[in-house]
């Protein structure tokens, strides 16, 4: 299997080909990680507070029948392989990498410098199919399940828990894909810890679910996060949306009937500046749930700056 391998940490990108030190985003070296206004702007970073590292590589998923990114995101100087693992699932239009890019590795060092737990988050290059198989021939779902538990075993991780992560986010279509994927966990009795959707891609008729890659309506109906929630009833659920996100009426509705452990509608669109300012919460979330901390899931400031690259 070809391979490529990329470290992104302290302002530098190293990997086959020897990119060029220095550089500042993995995005503008190697692909756009998601459409430009979803993308997390990165913010002032603290003294004496290091991004998280990333690692990029490439892998050969038959469930997917092509290559994907896998991309691995961890706090630095830190060995990875004993931490919890988070699964991290990105957008329509996105990819893998949305998870290393420079405002993700800033605001997750600083979640750590702050006293979240320390785990990593794995991500892969899911397509657009809503995390589901729309088509015969591409099963991200099936790549999730059955082949990353393979890639993270090899690579010395999450070997205590057979590969498998213990956590689940995501963002937009990957916010709904996180929910589908905890209830998969659910159903094979291993389920994950915590669950995160940021601004999850609900829909709460046909007539809106029909633009996206749904062969119709019983297709959608089966991976409806606004149908199936009573099957994560177990499962401890974060939720979070833009006030002005064309995703909130759908998003409230779900809080109004799964109740979930933490949920937040704060000002805000389906953009990365919004993102920015709830990940401090996301990540707080997901930590007290692989170890105890004493860490609110609170309100960030008003006075949060999250400007753009």
């Amino acid at each position: 299997m070809s391979r490529r391998g990329l470290l992104l940490g302290g302002g530098a990108i190293v990997g086959a080909g020897a990119l060029a030190a220095g550089a500042t985003s993995l995005a503008a070296a190697v692909e756009t990680p998601a459409p430009i206004p979803q993308r997390v702007p990165a913010a002032p970073r603290p003294a004496r507070t290091p991004d998280a590292v990333s690692t990029v590589e490439w892998v050969a998923s038959s469930a997917r029948r092509r290559s994907v990114r896998l991309v691995i995101t961890s706090p630095a100087g830190v060995d990875r392989r004993p931490l919890p693992v988070a699964v991290g699932l990105h957008g329509l239009g996105g990819n893998a990498l949305w998870w290393g890019d420079p405002g993700m590795r800033r605001a997750l060092g600083v979640a750590w410098a702050s006293g979240v737990p320390p785990f990593a988050i794995a991500a892969l290059d899911g397509g657009d199919n809503y995390w589901h198989p729309f088509r015969p021939t591409d099963d991200p779902m099936r790549m999730l399940l059955e082949e990353l538990p393979g890639w993270l075993t090899a690579r010395g991780m999450a070997r205590q828990t057979g590969g498998l992560p213990v956590l689940a986010s995501g963002v937009s279509m990957g916010g709904a894909g996180a929910l589908m994927y905890a209830r998969a966990r659910a159903d094979r009795r291993v389920p994950v810890k915590a669950v995160a959707a940021m601004s999850p891609g609900l829909f709460t008729d046909w007539s809106v679910a029909a633009k996206r890659p749904f062969a119709g309506v019983a297709d959608w109906e089966a991976n409806d996060p606004l149908r199936f929630y009573p099957e994560l009833a177990g499962t401890p659920t974060g939720m979070w949306c833009g006030d002005r996100d064309s995703f909130a009426p759908a998003v409230r509705r779900y809080i109004d009937l799964a109740r979930p452990q933490y949920s937040r509608i704060s000002p805000g669109a389906h953009t990365g500046s919004y993102y920015g300012t709830i990940l401090p919460q996301v990540f707080a979330f997901l930590g007290q749930h692989v170890a105890p901390t004493n860490l609110p899931v609170a309100p960030v400031s008003s006075s949060a700056t999250y400007p753009h690259l």
